[in-house]
């Protein structure tokens, strides 16, 4: 048998009424809203000063750390930080395709130059007899030694190539004055003849100079 509850009316908290010491002044509480304002006015140029040094400081930092990069670059390679100036001509003829013109000086790796003074074609040399379709090249070349070290020469380093890139071997020792084989001490030169026979009426003759070693080969036009 289910039992009946009498129907009840909503519950409501008691009212709370607060004592007067439950309430807070203005007067009890300190307010820190414009904290370093006083120091700031009696200090106008504190926050200048600090500015300037932490900038000192950084800028400090930045030159130190470059200061030892630096320092680690030099002592791994003291040389490079210099720029290494290039001699006058040693990009020059440093192909077949880009060669030389005629009275333009090339300079190697070992610090060797070389510069056409003359071409004399057709010429006539009594050890080199007269054949038919061929003639006689006969080139002038001085050489000089701009290094701080002795350097070697040799007139078998010199090539004539026509336009093919066919090679022309010289005719060693076949006139006077060819230019040998020896030894040149630094800022020192000497000029020597370099003898070629070739067919007759080639152009676009090149002179190769390849002296070997870490020397690259240099190109230079006949004429």
């Amino acid at each position: 048998m289910s039992q009946y509850y009498p129907q009840q009316g909503p519950i409501y908290p008691p009212e709370f009424t607060p004592e007067e010491d439950d309430y807070y002044e203005d007067g009890d509480y300190e307010y820190y809203d414009d904290i370093g304002d006083d120091d700031a006015e009696s200090n106008p140029l504190l926050q200048p000063v600090l500015a300037f040094l932490g900038g000192g400081c950084l800028v400090f930092l930045c030159m130190s750390v470059c200061a030892v990069f630096l320092g680690v670059l030099w002592i791994v390679d003291p040389g490079g930080g210099q720029s290494a100036e290039s001699v006058p001509g040693s990009e020059i003829g440093i192909s077949f395709n880009e060669p030389a013109f005629p009275g333009e000086s090339v300079v190697n790796e070992e610090n060797m130059q070389v510069t056409i003074l003359d071409v004399n074609r057709n010429a006539a040399v009594e050890t080199i007899p007269q054949a038919e379709g061929r003639e006689i090249i006969i080139t002038t070349v001085e050489v000089v030694n701009l290094g701080e070290s002795d350097r070697t020469f040799n007139e078998r380093d010199f090539v004539l190539l026509n336009a093919l890139e066919e090679a022309y071997l010289p005719a060693i020792g076949a006139v006077e004055g060819a230019l040998g084989r020896g030894n040149l001490p630094p800022g020192e030169g000497l000029e020597g003849r370099l003898v070629f026979e070739v067919i007759a009426g080639e152009f676009d003759l090149v002179l190769l100079w390849e002296p070997g070693g870490e020397a690259q080969p240099r190109y230079l036009w006949l004429e």
